[in-house]
């Protein structure tokens, strides 16, 4: 058997797990207290990193196997993308917008291999200061704090 092919079902394998950890957290919802994490958040923490992982792994082997590897690392940054987007939607309301948004932003930059460190941070923290002027206190918008 080759080698990506192997790579390729045990990684199939740790998706299943994934998928798996996050179904048999759903009853755990139901137990949740009046708190915003809850015990199902841990288990479902752990089932998409898993799963992220995974697919990474699961677009290396198939990278190796293409000898096409800049194809697809950029649709891995893409994929990297659309999950970092997707985490900071489900984490906002657990730690709120404004710790969430300059974390996000910096994430979002060195992805896209953007690497002035002043830079990064200042325009992670100056939009986060901005949105928090316009939208908080300006113009009085619940934000998820």
């Amino acid at each position: 058997m080759a080698k990506w092919i192997a790579e390729s079902i045990f990684t199939l394998l740790f998706i299943a797990v994934g998928v798996v950890f996050w179904v048999a957290a759903s009853p755990l919802l139901e137990r949740s207290t009046q708190t915003i994490i809850g015990p199902a958040h841990f288990p479902r923490a752990l089932s998409v990193f898993l799963v992220l992982f995974a697919v990474f792994n699961l677009f290396n082997a198939i990278c190796q196997r293409a000898k096409n590897c800049g194809k697809i690392v950029l649709n891995v940054r893409v994929f990297a993308g659309a999950a970092l987007f997707a985490l900071y939607i489900y984490i906002i309301p657990i730690f709120g917008y404004f710790y969430v948004t300059p974390i996000f932003a910096i994430c979002i930059m060195f992805l896209m291999e953007y690497r002035k460190p002043l830079q990064i941070l200042l325009l992670s923290g100056g939009f986060t200061l901005v949105a928090y002027i316009v939208f908080f206190r300006l113009m009085a918008v619940r934000l998820p704090v």
